[in-house]
């Protein structure tokens, strides 16, 4: 029986930021503004910010090597980074407090990983998965606190409840009938009442309700299952490349953007290894939802 298509939700456009459009705390100024000044309804989709994911994998092998003097110098980074960007955009008051204890909770847990024993530390797939998460779900935080600081009605909204996958660690697959179902049970609500939803991209939960990842690069796939779901008009991956290009621009100077692309030409670029789009993200919406790739430095 063929699929119903969903039904669309006022027009609401799927904007999704990537690490390098989230680098800094000027970065993140940008990408709120660009927020604050669009379309509405609108949901957000956020990557951990540039560097983060890597940096946390490299915690993972200083952690099973009992290095702790590096893992405990990566949580004091890491931690003063989301702080500063915590203070950059919420500037005063009670939510700035509520997002720098949430920043210092998820660090303090990391930081109690050191005093297990050493032969408890060489963390099993599922482990890392939830280790990995922090990046995106404490970038997701400031980002909807910095729009309601902005005075954009603004909800933070858990992947773990959207984004049903199959549970395999590392490179989970979603379910998407599942999936479109929490979307549209959870999502269209927060939109009917004007309120832009911000979710942690990169996550989903297994069948247990364990969080799993969906591999390197799956903010974008996050972005596409929401819009899947939610029948949506647009989405828009701000990127720190104008679109995809004709070769790489860092061995060809003059490699030009290519105004459009049907959805196969585009699914096998990213299959080849055009990194401007997550390979599989393409899967849930066929050619139902038109993408755009915007560069996010020129929006």
């Amino acid at each position: 029986m063929p699929e119903r298509p969903a039904r669309r939700t006022d027009g609401v456009t799927v904007h999704k930021f990537g690490g390098a459009s989230l680098a800094d705390a000027r970065a993140l100024q940008n990408a709120l503004s660009i927020v604050e000044k669009g379309d509405r309804p609108a949901v957000v989709v956020v990557s951990a910010f540039a560097g983060v994911t890597d940096s946390l994998l490299s915690l993972v092998r200083d952690l099973s090597a009992g290095n702790d003097s590096a893992v405990r110098r990566t949580i004091g980074d890491l931690e003063s980074r989301y702080e500063t960007a915590a203070r950059a955009v919420v500037r005063r008051g009670a939510d700035r407090q509520r997002l720098l204890r949430l920043i210092d909770a998820a660090f303090a847990e990391l930081e109690a990983l050191t005093r297990a024993p050493l032969l408890l530390r060489e963390l099993p797939p599922r482990a890392v998965d939830r280790l990995l998460a922090t990046g995106e779900e404490l970038a997701a935080q400031v980002f909807a606190a910095g729009l309601s600081a902005r005075g954009v009605a603004a909800t933070y909204v858990s992947a773990l409840d959207l984004v049903v996958t199959d549970g395999k660690a590392g490179q989970a697959s979603p379910i998407l009938p599942a999936t479109d179902r929490k979307v549209r049970r959870i999502l269209r609500p927060c939109l009917q009442k004007r309120r832009v939803p911000v979710v942690p991209g990169f996550i989903g939960a297994g069948p247990e309700g364990r969080v799993t990842t969906l591999g390197r690069g799956g903010s974008d796939l996050t972005a596409t299952l929401l819009a899947r779901a939610l029948g949506a008009r647009a989405v828009f991956l701000w990127k720190d490349v104008p679109g995809f290009l004709t070769a790489d621009p860092r061995v060809v100077p003059d490699a030009r953007v290519i105004p459009q692309l049907n959805v196969r030409e585009a699914a096998e670029l990213a299959y080849y290894g055009a990194k401007v789009l997550h390979p599989r993200a393409l899967i849930p919406i066929a050619r139902r939802v038109p993408i755009f790739v915007r560069p996010f430095d020129r929006p």
